[in-house]
């Protein structure tokens, strides 16, 4: 990331910034979109069984579980590990946070069957 020996703030906030526009961004717009639509099906957090099972209902509906559907997406991005971090520590509460969590502990196992 900071190859050009640049300054580490101008490289880390690159590497952001490389999730904006109509593509990345987009997608991450879509990410929360179907977090928040669990949420609200579920009326807060679902549960391990409830969240694969709504995963596998993404699928046959021929979707994909946004943020699972590329095919890069083998190994975790470093950056939601560091965002996943951060949520562990000052947002642990909330049912967003709760939801991401879960479905980044389900959906890959899902995914792998």
């Amino acid at each position: 990331m900071n190859s050009a020996l640049s300054d580490l703030y101008y490289s880390l906030s690159a590497g952001l910034n490389g999730l904006a526009g109509p593509l990345h961004g987009l997608a991450n717009q879509e990410c929360l979109t179907w977090v928040i639509a669990t949420r609200d099906r579920f009326n807060g957090v679902p549960t391990r069984e409830q969240l694969e099972k709504y995963a596998w209902e993404t699928l046959e509906s021929g979707h994909v579980v946004p943020g699972y559907g590329h095919a890069v997406l083998r190994i975790t991005d470093p950056r939601f590990d560091a965002f996943l971090d951060f949520g562990k520590k000052y947002c642990a509460d909330s049912d967003v946070f709760q939801i991401v969590e879960r479905v980044f502990e389900v959906v890959p196992t899902v995914l792998n069957r």
